[in-house]
């Protein structure tokens, strides 16, 4: 019992898999041919991609993953001009410090008439993975996109308002936890953050003023 009340207290508890955010990318037929998965992480997208999937990071310290196939920095991609079809770029620009170049990249890379899906946290609190140096409006984002060549097609929220709330009020009672008065703030912990998990799971209420992060969905010219 005790551990279930943990686990559904947790930051784990509330995200969705991965299919909720290109789910729609994927019905619209965004992800077919060469697709890029920039700064793959440990994401999985090979299920979501009608083509090839090129997972593209920079080596980590004690490296152990075996689906990499291209170690690079994400702001010069080992790669010919037009090579992929698409680009998804999940939860990264927070963490590079030079996006100004990185989205060029992007358009360098990208076929004429491909799409990137990106996304990137509005109000999240800081995750350092191992950095973490922005964030993004909609109108931030949208201009990071069009000021370097591109379409922007969309912007939409992501998450409920709910996530939003959970993430803040989760680190804000592990660090009260962590005061003279902790027990109070654990047993908080206990009884809020499980209930507003749950509405978090089932509730599709979203603000773009309340966002815990944006996606957009960009389009690079067709050539003339």
């Amino acid at each position: 019992m005790i551990g279930f009340v943990k686990r559904i207290a947790s930051q784990g508890f509330i995200w969705p898999p991965i299919d909720y955010e290109l789910l729609e990318a994927k019905e619209q037929g965004l992800l077919r041919g060469t697709v890029l998965n920039a700064g793959a992480g440990v994401r999985d997208l090979s299920h979501l991609v009608d083509g090839t999937l090129i997972n593209q990071d920079i080596r980590w310290q004690d490296e152990q993953r075996t689906d990499v196939d291209v170690y690079s920095p994400i702001h010069d991609i080992p790669v010919p001009d037009g090579h992929f079809d698409a680009i998804v770029c999940i939860a990264v620009l927070e963490h590079v410090e030079n996006p100004e170049e990185v989205v060029p990249e992007f358009f360098r890379v990208l076929k004429p008439g491909g799409h990137v899906v990106a996304s990137v946290p509005f109000l999240q609190p800081e995750h350092k993975i191992p950095t973490d140096f922005q964030r993004y409006t909609r109108d931030g984002l949208a201009r990071l996109f069009a000021h370097h060549g591109f379409e922007v097609v969309s912007v939409k929220p992501l998450f409920s308002v709910y996530h939003t709330l959970h993430w803040i009020l989760y680190e804000w009672l592990v660090l009260k936890g962590r005061g003279r008065a902790g027990w109070a703030f654990k047993l908080l912990r206990v009884v809020l953050l499980p209930a507003l998990g749950l509405v978090a799971r089932r509730s599709t209420l979203q603000s773009p003023k309340l966002a815990s992060a944006f996606q957009i969905v960009a389009r690079k010219p067709a050539a003339p």
